[in-house]
């Protein structure tokens, strides 16, 4: 008798157990879902961030070849992904959608409803549950998901969520564009006042010394002398012969050296002009205009390699510019996905099941022990 009793005993505790650890949570669930669970629809969207290139044909084919862009990075879709679920997203997000109204309905439903005074932490983490993002981590197509108790809701959230995304993108290619033809442009307004400023002190240079090319002067100079000294030459071999049948006083041989003077003394003045240490000397005007000159001809090619840089600089910023391409468009769901009634409440028996299994395991063990 002790023995049945003791068996009716444990069938009692283990199906008190059963009614308790499975039946009145699995009835719970069901209620919950059946009564206060809310419906929630979903909006979808399917988008990449493609950098511009300047590729006719892409190697790869299919949409980059289509679209004529090169394939994005994982960083890129990262970085978007990081911005769609960040704070400054949700606030400027909150200004329209006001989602503290929009996602507490009644209150009956505390698991998916948020508290109409929450923080804007609480606020974040509660966004983060109700906007989902897949990454496809071969073509880095990005899965913008959005959900709430409104199908329009969902699909305006959706698409206001894009539009701020192609801005981010754009703003961020734009600034970094910006940035790399700015650092251009300073050096080409650089280099284009170094050459006004040098090109300025060759004019000032040549208007100061009333002269146009101290280095062309002097070959005319020098070209001057090279004739008079072949003068000269010709007069003193004449003076030669003379004197080989003539007097010193003749007045042939005093006419002759009366000349050979006379040019003598042109080739020392010409000669004074290119060198002296007067400073109004073709020599040091040479130089210094040469100097000068140089100086005009280094800021021209700097000028002219700024102005190179800028076009690359330019085509080069074009060539990174990035854009958000969307592949499928945010819908108006008709039907609202969650909750998935049937899957929760046969999950959640499964569940139960196993836990209760669970908890008669153990009891068994300790059971076992006492005895």
């Amino acid at each position: 008798m002790k023995s049945i009793s003791t068996k009716q005993k444990s069938k009692v505790i283990s199906f008190s157990l059963f009614i308790g650890l499975v039946i009145l949570p699995w009835a719970l669930v069901i209620f919950y879902v059946m009564t206060f669970a809310h419906p929630r629809f979903i909006s979808t969207a399917n988008v990449v961030v493609k950098q511009v290139s300047d590729t006719s044909v892409s190697s790869a084919g299919g949409i980059s070849a289509l679209l004529g862009v090169n394939s994005t990075s994982k960083e890129d879709a990262t970085y978007l992904t990081e911005y769609i679920l960040s704070n400054d997203m949700v606030k400027r997000l909150d200004k329209k959608f006001k989602f503290r109204e929009a996602y507490h309905v009644d209150g009956s439903d505390p698991i998916n409803e948020i508290k109409p005074d929450a923080t804007q932490e609480e606020l974040l983490e509660y966004f983060k549950q109700r906007v989902h993002i897949d990454l496809d981590e071969q073509s880095y197509i990005l899965s913008v998901s959005t959900e709430a108790f409104d199908a329009k809701y969902a699909f305006e959230l959706n698409k206001t969520i894009l539009s701020e995304s192609e801005q981010f993108v754009n703003r961020i290619s734009q600034e970094v564009a910006r940035d790399q033809l700015v650092f251009a442009e300073t050096q080409l307004d650089e280099s284009q006042d170094r050459l006004n400023e040098t090109k300025e002190q060759l004019l000032n240079y040549q208007n100061e010394n009333e002269i146009y090319d101290p280095q062309a002067n002097a070959q005319i100079v020098n070209q001057l002398i090279g004739s008079l000294q072949g003068q000269l030459s010709s007069l003193r071999t004449e003076e030669r012969q003379l004197l080989s049948y003539l007097n010193p006083d003749a007045p042939q041989v005093v006419s002759l050296r009366s000349q050979i003077k006379a040019v003598t003394e042109q080739i020392t003045q010409e000669q004074t002009k290119l060198t002296s240490p007067n400073t109004t000397k073709l020599n040091r005007q040479a130089i210094q205009f040469e100097t000068i000159k140089a100086d005009v001809e280094f800021a021209t090619e700097l000028y002219k390699l700024s102005l190179s840089s800028l076009e690359k600089a330019r085509l080069e910023a074009f060539k990174k510019m990035k854009n958000l391409i969307v592949i499928s468009t945010p819908y108006e769901a008709e039907e609202a996905l969650y909750p998935r009634r049937g899957y929760i409440i046969w999950t959640s028996l499964a569940l139960l099941l196993i836990f209760y299994g669970f908890v008669r395991l153990v009891m068994a063990v300790v059971r076992d022990h006492r005895s």
